[in-house]
């Protein structure tokens, strides 16, 4: 299964449709897009430029580019990046309103017309995003001047945000159609002798990313496909939330930038011409049927990077591990920690000093390559979260594998019990309690668990089936109540997403083989290694071997 190149391979040729003949799109270098994915992956905080106005409609902004940027700014915040939206007065309502709809935590930007450069370079200043992303907007020319594709001056109709694409230490990206988009630079000699007007209206500025399509909004599906290729979740919007933004986009103040017109069509485009590119990109995706996955080939995916994400649901049927590597000085005092705290901590297999193998849960693996995500501490704090450890492996370390909870959701599953993290497509949600573990030499905390919503009879039946699974943390620690146990904020989990909790449901929380990275900020061991939470190894044994 070439994850890495075929689904990539896929989207861009999606991306290069040309409907409007603009000569952009073919035989232009591709990007690499797994890397863009995994570098959005690894982002803090990204900045979204966008906003073209359109002269002969009276400085409007167009359609292109705030749905666009609506797409990119939900898909970022669904995989856990805080965005900024920036643009100008022409696009401002229409980018509160889609971002409104779409991603309700991003904060929008006006940049004011006058003092345009001092305002962006206050915000690189003080915000220091990781990563600029720029679609449809204006970038000046070698001439100083802003151009509209027919070669005339906008100068005065927008803010000068070039800046923001100048800065050496992000991660730029730029998005365009025409070739006078901002980060269309590197594309200099092509836009040149491909469009009418090139050598004038070409963007100086450049990008690490440079991404062209016969629509620019089309990227924000195209992004939005490339971080579902990598994380193996769907996170493409419906054709029914696309109508609808480009209903809040109209009605707040945007016409289509060919025909200058307030109507539901974008770069002359009907709504339906736009949506096939869509839906082109979902079944570009074809994403595998990862429930019915052999184990190894789970791993072999993890192993070379080809996806990133949560592993519940995986391989239906096996059985999965948390991961704690400890210098053999501590590694003997975790084991007995572990052995007092079996809960919590119930150790399924421990490696020889320095070894990346194992003999009994499962052949042919790699401890430091085969989890999706690893994270890294050092005296107690969390210092890197690579996708694998490689690199810090040494004869001295002791791995600890610890059963999960992913392991008994199958069963759970095949008893009609829901799992809502599974149907959601999200990491399930994790918090620290008041229950203290058993302490053991420097190894001392709270439990963590993990929490799944039911009905009271689903519950109970749950409680029954994880009961005769102890070396998968067994039953639920609490049902109903989450003050009982420290918790008091459902809705902002310490570790993993929040999940919808239907009118009728009871949270019911577990034990949880995050405990030990808790457990890790209290002991400081010089150095460890951990699973990052819900990112499990999955083993060649199956669920049913380790019931009662």
């Amino acid at each position: 299964m070439n994850v890495q190149n075929d689904v990539f391979s896929r989207i861009w040729q999606v991306m290069e449709t040309d409907p409007g003949h603009r000569g952009l799109t073919t035989d232009l270098p591709r990007a690499d897009l797994r890397a863009l994915g995994f570098s959005l992956l690894e982002a803090g905080e990204v900045f979204i430029i966008s906003g073209f106005p359109v002269q002969f409609a009276g400085g409007k902004g167009e359609t292109d580019g705030p749905v666009g940027t609506a797409n990119l700014a939900a898909v970022l915040e669904q995989i856990g990046k805080r965005v900024t939206v920036i643009t100008d007065e022409a696009s401002c309502a229409a980018m509160l309103a889609a971002c409104s709809l779409y991603a309700p935590s991003a904060e929008v930007l006006c940049v004011p017309k006058n003092g345009a450069q001092a305002f962006c370079y206050g915000l690189l200043k003080h915000r220091k995003p990781t990563h600029v992303i720029a679609i449809e907007r204006p970038g000046r020319g070698l001439d100083g001047h802003f151009h509209n594709f027919r070669g005339d001056y906008i100068d005065e109709l927008l803010a000068d945000t070039d800046l923001l694409l100048y800065d050496k230490n992000t991660v730029t990206i730029g998005i365009g159609d025409g070739g006078n988009e901002l980060g269309m630079g590197g594309f200099r000699s092509m836009i040149e002798e491909r469009v009418s007007h090139g050598d004038l209206i070409c963007a100086d500025a450049g990008a690490d990313f440079t991404l062209t399509a016969g629509v620019s909004n089309w990227w924000g599906w195209g992004i939005r496909a490339v971080l579902s290729a990598v994380t193996g979740h769907d996170l493409m919007p419906t054709d029914e939330q696309e109508n609808k933004l480009l209903r809040a986009v109209v009605s707040n103040g945007c016409v289509d930038g060919v025909t200058g017109e307030a109507v539901l069509t974008v770069d002359h485009l009907s709504q339906e011409e736009n949506l096939r590119v869509l839906r082109e990109l979902r079944q570009a995706l074809r994403t595998p049927d990862y429930a019915n996955m052999e184990p190894a080939q789970a791993r072999r995916l993890f192993r070379s990077n080809a996806i990133v994400r949560p592993t519940s649901g995986m391989c239906s049927g096996y059985a999965q591990c948390n991961l704690i590597v400890l210098p053999s000085a501590q590694a003997a005092d975790f084991r007995e920690f572990a052995r007092r705290n079996p809960f919590s901590c119930p150790v399924l297999e421990e490696s020889a000093p320095g070894s990346r193998q194992l003999k009994t849960i499962a052949r042919d693996v790699d401890l430091a390559r085969d989890f999706p995500r690893y994270r890294v501490w050092r005296d107690g704090h969390l210092v890197a979260q690579p996708l694998d450890v490689e690199a810090l492996w040494n004869d001295d370390l002791v791995a600890f594998l610890i059963g999960c909870s992913f392991s008994f959701e199958d069963a759970l599953l095949r008893a009609g019990v829901p799992v809502r993290h599974i149907e959601e497509g999200r990491n399930v949600p994790m918090y620290r309690t008041n229950i203290d573990c058993v302490p053991y030499g420097a190894f001392s905390g709270k439990m963590v668990v993990s929490m799944r919503p039911m009905t009271p009879e689903q519950a109970e039946l749950a409680r029954q089936i994880t009961a005769r699974m102890p070396r998968v943390h067994g039953a639920p620690v609490e049902i109903g109540d989450p003050a009982r146990i420290g918790i008091h904020d459902l809705q902002h989990p310490d570790f993993g997403d929040m999940v919808t909790i239907r009118q009728g449901e009871v949270p019911v929380f577990w034990p949880c083989g995050v405990t030990p990275q808790s457990v890790l900020m209290n002991a400081c061991p010089p150095f460890a290694i951990t699973h990052a939470p819900g990112h499990m190894l999955i083993a060649d044994v199956k669920n049913i071997d380790l019931m009662d």
